[in-house]
C-alpha cells in the first residue's frame, strides 16, 4: 500500500538524501580515476593465472577436422562432417629443406585425425575421407584476433605409435607450415618428477572453454552443409584455457594433462583414457625430427620458457627481456607483449622492430610517480566538473522539494485546522438539532388553539386556523393546510375565539376579533384548558387519506415498548423488507497489482457465510472484512493480518455460538471487533518497537440489515439497480478533508500530491475512533468492499459500469473489478469482496458456517 499515515513516524515513499548521491558519485569518480591510472601504467595489474595455465596455455590448440562421407548407403553419405577436439604443439623448428617456413607438431588423439575412411570422430564412425585440418590457437595466445592455420589433408603426413595396431587406438603426430615471422612456442613432456592422474599428483586438465570457463553449448560434431558455418562460428567462443580436475567427466578428446610448472604430463586418449607422459615420450622421440643446432628450434619457444622462470622467480628485467625477445620473434603473439608489460612497468612499450624500450609519449605528465596523457588530466577535469554540477542540481532540487514539502505541510495543517473547525460547527448543530427534536418531543405535538372567527366582505361568519388564517369548519379537530390542532368545546362544536385586536386595512384579516356574539348557552360557551395541560392532550390526526399519512416501520413485538417518530418515512418496500431473511451470495479477489508484483501483498481479506444461534429458525449473517497494511517490507502484510485475526477471534464466537437480537448489539459487536484489532496491531507495535498500520473496513449482514465500520480510506459501496452506486463510508484522508472544507473539488482525490495520505489507522494509537454506519438491505442490492487500489485506479463511475453486470455470480463481477485497476495502472495492491443480496432463502439444512476467503496465516477460533 502506498498511504502513509499523517504524522506518523514514517513516509513510505522512498527519498534519497542527497549526501548519499554524492557519497556515490565521490567513489565512482575515485574507483575511476584509480582504474584509469591503473589502466595507463600497468595493463597486466590484474593477478596472472597460475604458471602451469599461462605457460601451456599459448601451446594448446583448438582442432577442426573436415570429412567428406563416402558411403552411398548411409545417412552421412555427400555430406560434410565436421569434427572438433583438441590438440598440443610439441615442436615448432625450421624446415631442412624450406629455411624460410617453421615446421609446428601437433600432438593429439587418433581417433580425431583419422586418414584411414572413416570419420572416427562421430560415434557412428561413418565411412568418410578426411578433407581438411584448422588449428585455432588459444585466446591466450592472441586476444584481439583469432588466429587459425588451415591444412588440406593432402599436405598432411598423420604419424601413428608402432606399437598400436590402429591410428585410433594411440597418439597421432602431424605437421603444417608457418611462416619465418610467426614460430609457434610448444610444450615440453615433464621428464620423471611430473605425475600422472594415477599418480596422485597435483596435475589437472586444460581445457579451451567459454569466457566464463564453460563448455556449454559445444558439441563434438556435426553433420550436413546447413549447419557447418553456424557450427564454425560457435567454436571461435571455445577458446580460453581454464583449468579442470583430472577426472572431469566432460573432457574433450585430446586434452592435455600439465603439471604446477606448465609441463605436460599426459593426454587425454578416447579409448585408452590418459596416455601418459612415458607412453607419449618414445613416440614423439621415435617421430619428431632430430635436433641437430639449437638455432633451428622456435625463438619463441626458447624466450617464453626463459621469460616464464625469470618472471615467477620475480626476476623482472630478465624476464621482460625474454618476453620482448619472442614478442619481437611473432608480432602475432601477444602473450609475450603483455607478460612484459607485467614485469617492466608503466614507461615501456614493446616495438616490434626495435629492440630499445620507448619512453611515454611527450604529450602527458606524470602524477604520483605514474605517466599520464594530457588528454587524461582534460577527462578528470570534465568529470570533477560534472560531478559538482550534478551534486548543485540535486542540491536545488533536494531544497526544492524541502520547501514544497513545507508549504504543503502548512496548506495540510490549514485545511486540518478549518476541517477540524468545521467538524465541531456541524456538530454543534445536530446537538442543537438533537436538543431541539428532544423538547420538542418533550413538550409533544403542536399546543392545540382556538379557532378565529371572522367576519367576510358580505358579513358572514366564517372559522379560520389561528396559525396559517385557511378556513376551517367546527368539526376539524386539526386544520388541513397546517396541522394545527384545534380546541373543541364539550359538545364537539369550535370555540370562537373573544381576541381583541386592532383592524386590518383588508378586514377579517389573520388576528382580526369577530364581533361580539350574543349571549349563548352554557353549553355553546368555549371550553378553555389550562396552558399547563396542553402537552397532556392526546394528538387527534385529521381524517386524511392514508397516502397522506407518515409510513411507520413497526418492528415485531415493540408496538408497546417502542415510542415512534410520526415524522419519519420509510419506504413502503424497505417496510416490507424489514426482518425478512434474504439471502447472500458472496466473493474475495485480492491481487498485488502490476508495480508490486514482485512485493508482499499488503491487503488480507476475510469473508465468511454462516447462520446465527440461539433459534429454531436462526437467521443467516455474512462478515466482509478488507484490511489494507502500511509499514513498508513484510509489516504491512502483518499489520492487515494481526487486525482480521482480532476481528474473527472477537466477532465469531458470539455470532455462531451466542447470537444477539438486537439492532444496537450487532452495531456495538462490529465497533467492538474493530478495537479489538485495533488494540491487536498496537500491542505488536509496542512489542517490537515497529509502525505498522493498518486500515479497514468491514461489514455484517444479518437478515436485511448491513452493519459497517471503517477506519482509514478502504472503502464500502451500495449498489441498488433503482438508485446507483453510493459510497457508505467516510475516507479518513487527507483529499476526504480538504474535499469537505471546499479546498479542492471532488476529482481533485485522485491527482492531489496528498492523495495517499491518511489521518486515521489501526495500530497508531491504543484507542481509536471508528465511523459505525446501518443500512436496510433489498434483494438485488450488492455491497463492495474494496481497496484504494481499487478506486484510485478506477473512478466511481466504472465501478457502477462493472457492478452493474445482471450475472448472478459475484465471482464476475470481483474479476471484471480487478481487471480494471489493473488496466488503470495496477499502481498498488488491490482487493474487492462483492455481496450479493438474493431473495429470501430458506436456511433449513444450511452449513452452520462456511468460509469464502481468509488470509493463511489467520487461524479459525473454536466454535462451540
Amino acid at each position: 500500500m502506498s498511504t502513509h499515515r499523517l504524522g506518523s513516524r514514517r513516509y513510505k515513499s522512498f527519498r534519497l538524501p542527497v549526501f548519499f548521491v554524492l557519497a556515490w558519485l565521490i567513489i565512482s569518480l575515485q574507483v575511476g580515476i584509480s582504474s584509469t591510472a591503473l589502466a595507463a601504467s600497468n595493463r597486466a595489474a590484474t593477478s596472472n593465472p597460475p604458471q602451469d595455465v599461462t605457460r601451456a596455455g599459448v601451446s594448446v590448440v583448438r582442432l577442426l577436422l573436415s570429412y567428406t562421407g563416402t558411403d552411398s548407403s548411409g545417412p552421412e553419405a555427400d555430406t560434410h562432417i565436421l569434427c572438433t577436439g583438441l590438440g598440443v604443439l610439441v615442436r615448432s623448428q625450421l624446415k631442412s629443406d624450406k629455411p624460410d617456413q617453421y615446421e609446428n607438431w601437433v600432438l593429439t588423439d587418433g581417433t580425431l585425425v583419422n586418414t584411414e575412411g572413416k570419420a572416427t570422430c562421430m560415434p557412428s564412425t561413418p565411412a568418410a575421407k578426411l578433407s581438411q585440418v584448422s588449428i585455432y590457437t588459444s585466446s591466450l595466445y592472441n586476444a584481439q584476433q583469432t588466429i587459425k592455420f588451415d591444412v588440406q589433408a593432402s599436405d598432411i603426413t598423420v604419424h601413428c605409435s608402432v606399437d598400436a595396431t590402429s591410428c585410433v587406438d594411440g597418439p597421432t603426430l602431424f605437421s603444417f607450415a608457418s611462416s619465418r615471422q610467426e614460430p609457434q612456442p610448444f610444450l615440453d613432456l615433464a621428464t620423471g618428477q611430473g605425475k600422472t592422474a594415477a599418480d596422485g599428483g597435483q596435475n589437472h586438465a586444460l581445457i579451451l572453454a567459454r569466457s566464463d570457463g564453460s563448455l556449454n553449448g559445444l558439441q563434438a560434431s556435426a553433420a550436413g552443409s546447413v549447419q557447418q558455418d553456424t557450427y564454425i562460428n560457435q567454436l571461435v567462443q571455445y577458446r580460453t584455457p581454464t583449468a579442470r580436475p583430472q577426472d572431469d567427466k566432460n573432457l574433450e578428446i585430446g586434452t592435455p594433462f600439465v603439471n604446477s610448472t606448465g609441463e605436460m604430463v599426459g593426454l587425454h586418449s578416447a579409448h585408452n583414457g590418459v596416455l601418459a607422459a612415458a607412453t607419449l615420450q618414445p613416440f614423439l622421440d621415435a617421430t619428431l625430427p632430430k635436433i641437430s643446432n639449437p638455432s633451428v628450434v622456435s625463438p619463441v619457444y626458447d624466450n617464453w620458457k626463459k621469460g616464464m622462470d625469470a618472471y615467477y622467480q620475480q626476476t623482472l628485467d630478465t624476464a621482460h627481456t625474454d618476453f620482448k625477445n619472442a614478442f619481437e620473434a611473432n608480432g602475432k603473439f601477444q602473450a609475450a607483449q603483455q607478460m612484459s608489460l607485467a614485469g617492466t612497468g608503466p614507461s615501456v612499450q614493446l616495438s616490434r622492430t626495435g629492440a630499445t624500450p620507448t619512453p611515454a609519449p611527450a604529450n602527458g605528465s606524470s602524477l604520483f610517480g605514474m605517466s599520464f596523457p594530457y588528454w587524461l588530466f582534460v577527462l578528470l577535469a570534465v568529470v570533477v566538473v560534472a560531478v559538482v554540477a550534478v551534486a548543485l542540481v540535486l542540491l536545488w532540487l533536494w531544497r526544492r522539494r524541502i520547501r514544497q514539502r513545507r508549504r504543503l505541510d502548512s496548506e495540510l495543517a490549514d485545511a486540518e485546522q478549518r476541517a477540524t473547525i468545521e467538524a465541531q460547527r456541524i456538530r454543534l448543530a445536530e446537538m442543537e438539532a438533537a436538543q431541539g427534536k428532544g423538547d420538542a418531543r418533550q413538550s409533544g405535538p403542536l399546543p392545540a388553539q382556538p379557532a378565529v372567527l371572522k367576519t367576510g366582505p358580505l358579513g358572514s361568519h366564517a372559522l379560520h386556523c389561528p396559525r396559517c388564517g385557511e378556513r376551517v369548519t367546527a368539526e376539524d379537530n386539526f386544520c388541513t393546510h397546517c396541522q394545527q390542532p384545534l380546541i373543541a368545546t364539550d359538545t364537539g362544536s369550535i370555540a370562537r375565539s373573544q381576541v381583541a385586536s386592532s383592524a386590518s386595512p383588508n378586514g377579517g384579516a389573520y388576528g382580526v376579533a369577530a364581533p361580539a356574539s350574543p349571549p349563548r348557552s352554557t353549553g355553546e360557551q368555549m371550553t378553555v384548558v389550562p396552558a399547563r395541560a396542553i402537552a397532556e392532550q392526546p394528538t387527534i390526526v385529521p381524517g386524511r387519506s392514508i397516502a397522506e399519512q407518515p409510513t411507520v416501520d413497526m418492528p415485531v413485538g415493540s408496538e408497546q415498548t417502542t415510542k415512534l417518530d410520526p415524522d419519519k418515512t420509510v419506504p413502503y418496500a424497505v417496510r416490507q423488507l424489514s426482518g425478512r431473511r434474504l439471502g447472500i451470495v458472496a466473493s474475495a479477489l485480492s491481487n498485488p497489482g502490476i508495480k508490486r508484483k514482485y512485493k508482499p501483498n499488503e491487503d488480507s481479506l476475510f469473508a465468511m457465510q454462516g447462520l446465527i444461534s440461539g433459534s429454531q429458525k436462526p437467521p443467516m449473517f455474512g462478515l466482509f472484512v478488507v484490511a489494507d497494511g502500511m509499514g513498508g517490507h513484510a509489516n504491512g502484510e502483518d499489520a492487515s493480518r494481526t487486525a482480521i485475526q482480532a476481528v474473527v477471534n472477537y466477532m465469531l464466537p458470539k455470532l455462531v455460538g451466542q447470537g444477539l437480537r438486537q439492532d444496537e448489539s450487532y452495531a456495538r459487536l462490529m465497533a467492538e471487533g474493530a478495537q479489538e484489532a485495533n488494540v491487536a496491531v498496537h500491542q505488536q507495535n509496542m512489542q517490537q518497537n515497529g509502525d505498522m498500520g493498518t486500515t479497514i473496513t468491514a461489514a455484517l449482514v444479518v437478515d436485511s440489515t448491513v452493519y459497517v465500520v471503517n477506519v482509514g480510506d478502504s472503502r464500502t459501496y451500495l449498489y441498488r439497480p433503482a438508485s446507483g452506486l453510493r459510497k457508505i463510508t467516510t475516507d479518513h484522508s487527507v483529499v476526504a478533508s480538504l474535499v469537505d472544507a471546499g479546498i479542492i473539488k471532488p476529482d481533485d482525490i485522485y491527482t492531489h500530491p496528498k492523495r495517499n495520505q491518511i489521518y486515521r489507522s489501526l495500530g497508531e494509537k491504543p484507542v481509536i475512533e471508528i465511523d459505525s454506519f446501518k443500512e436496510v438491505l433489498q434483494p438485488g442490492d450488492k455491497l463492495l468492499l474494496c481497496s484504494d487500489g481499487l478506486w484510485d485506479m478506477v473512478r466511481d463511475p466504472k465501478i457502477e459500469a462493472v457492478v452493474r453486470n445482471p450475472d448472478p455470480d459475484p465471482a464476475i463481477v470481483s474479476d471484471g473489478l480487478i481487471k480494471a485497476a489493473l488496466e488503470g495502472g495496477g499502481e498498488d495492491n488491490v482487493s474487492v469482496i462483492v455481496v450479493h443480496i438474493t431473495e429470501p432463502v430458506e436456511t433449513a439444512g444450511m452449513p452452520r458456517t462456511q468460509l469464502i476467503a481468509k488470509p493463511d496465516s489467520v487461524q479459525m477460533p473454536h466454535l462451540q
